[in-house]
């Protein structure tokens, strides 16, 4: 028996969020058509992208494997269509996954969470010793 997908389609037109950093993940989100961007500090005054992403890239879904904030907010920079997979949904197909295999995954989603905030606090040092005037 096919699985049936239980994804549905969202539009979201230029310049719209389709997540906002530090909230709660409900879905992931699947690019079928346009382009977004991946800002960290969105609403701040120094943002920085961190990745461009297209047709056939998914975003949003850290925040679905780890049940922990989004680590950076997703803008629409052209109109974008994608197909949203649901918490509830993604959850039910984790879990159903082979133990060892989402054991995996759960470490690599930790380990990008951390390589994100490393390289976000990562300011640079100033050596005053090789310093000229």
């Amino acid at each position: 028996m096919a699985d049936e997908v239980k994804f549905h389609k969202k539009r979201f037109p230029k310049n719209s969020v389709l997540v906002n950093e530090g909230e709660q993940g409900e879905y992931a989100y699947l690019i079928v058509k346009g382009k977004v961007e991946i800002r960290k500090g969105f609403s701040s005054n120094n943002p920085q992208t961190l990745a461009t992403r297209t047709r056939g890239d998914v975003v949003g879904e850290l925040a679905l494997f780890d049940n922990r904030p989004h680590i950076a907010s997703v803008v629409a920079v052209e109109d974008t269509e994608v197909n949203a997979i649901s918490r509830e949904e993604f959850c039910s197909r984790l879990e159903s996954m082979d133990p060892v295999m989402r054991g995996i995954m759960t470490l690599l989603v930790a380990r990008v969470r951390q390589m994100t905030d490393e390289l976000m606090n990562d300011e640079p040092d100033v050596n005053w010793a090789k310093w000229r005037g």
